[in-house]
């Protein structure tokens, strides 16, 4: 997981970029916005996600899976 604040203070956003396959890798990424009190957009989706809803993550693995990025897993 790669960590993005930006450089205004106070942060008023968070960009996390996952790596790894699988629906557990998930996990990390509602702790600590239940922890902040923030919601988590899906950013190949395009909405608001919630627990238990991959399909964009799905949608993601598929199409690294396909352009053979380095950070395939496979």
């Amino acid at each position: 997981m790669e960590l993005n604040i930006g450089d205004e203070d106070p942060v008023d956003s968070i960009m996390l970029h996952i790596r790894g396959s699988g629906d557990d890798v998930l996990t990390p990424v509602f702790r600590p916005a239940e922890t902040l009190g923030c919601k988590v957009l899906d950013c190949a989706e395009g909405d608001l996600i919630t627990v238990g809803q991959t399909s964009g993550w799905h949608t993601f693995q598929q199409f690294r899976n396909r352009a053979g990025c380095a950070d395939n897993p496979s």
